[in-house]
């Protein structure tokens, strides 16, 4: 795989992941939304900067979506008491399980879906989708691992805990 590959991989993953991460009847918001409640559900207390390392958006980008949310309800910020220069988001009450619910959307059953319209065969786009979707949560882990600058992979939440501890249902 070339770079240019790579790039536009990126790309169609981000919209099978945005397709998967809203229902129909959702008002069309920016995908950074999306993300950022995503990530501060799981990770609540994350810094600006730490949000900007996760999600891979540019950290003006991020302030102004922090911003925004702030502004609407949706998450509160405050100065971190360790260093006041930093500021700390976390979400308001009922955002949990509004996200717990998008988050129980497996990565795997997206993949599998988008796979059937190119092969009929159930089985083997089951097999496939599984094997794709292990590989992502590697490389996932290890690609934010190394945008946070830490060691290990035992550092990182995984996404899907939050759906687990809310539902009761693990992750396969």
């Amino acid at each position: 795989m070339k770079a240019g590959e790579l790039y536009l991989l990126g790309k169609h993953l981000m919209e099978l992941a945005s397709q998967g991460m809203r229902d129909d009847a959702d008002p069309e918001v920016p995908e950074i939304y999306l993300v950022l409640i995503s990530v501060v559900v799981e990770a609540p207390g994350l810094s600006i900067s730490e949000l900007t390392a996760r999600t891979g958006f540019a950290q003006s980008h991020v302030s102004a979506a922090v911003a925004k949310l702030r502004e609407r309800g949706a998450l509160r910020t405050h100065p971190d008491p360790a260093d006041r220069r930093r500021t700390l988001v976390t979400p308001v009450d009922g955002l949990i399980q509004a996200v717990a619910r998008r988050q129980q959307r497996d990565a795997e059953q997206v993949l599998t879906a988008a796979l059937t319209e190119l092969d009929p065969d159930a089985d083997a786009v089951s097999e496939r989708a599984a094997r794709l979707t292990r590989a992502a949560d590697e490389l996932y882990r290890l690609l934010t691992a190394r945008a946070l600058k830490v060691g290990g992979e035992s550092a990182l939440m995984p996404l899907h805990s939050l759906a687990e501890e809310v539902t009761g249902k693990p992750k396969k």
